[in-house]
């Protein structure tokens, strides 16, 4: 349980500290939740992530959509 300890705090960062786990009830605990805010801040950038994109997506499609409209009023020669 050590060395799965060891290794689990090593792999996600977290440090060794100076509170540690003493016993192996301790340990599992502090791998699980370890692992677990791993996948939480992991899962929370992918959505950041994906949310920005889709924002910087609708917006480059909105100026696409102006950018016509702007070349058929040149065409036409529409006023303003």
């Amino acid at each position: 349980m050590s060395s799965c300890y060891f290794i689990v705090t090593t792999i996600v960062t977290v440090g060794y500290g100076d509170i540690t786990a003493i016993n192996s009830t301790e340990k599992l605990i502090c791998c699980i939740l370890m692992i677990t805010g791993v996948i939480a801040f992991s899962y929370a950038t992918g959505a950041l992530s994906s949310i920005i994109t889709n924002v910087d997506s609708s917006e480059a499609k909105l100026k696409e959509k102006i950018n016509i409209l702007n070349a058929i009023k040149s065409e036409y020669e529409l006023g303003s």
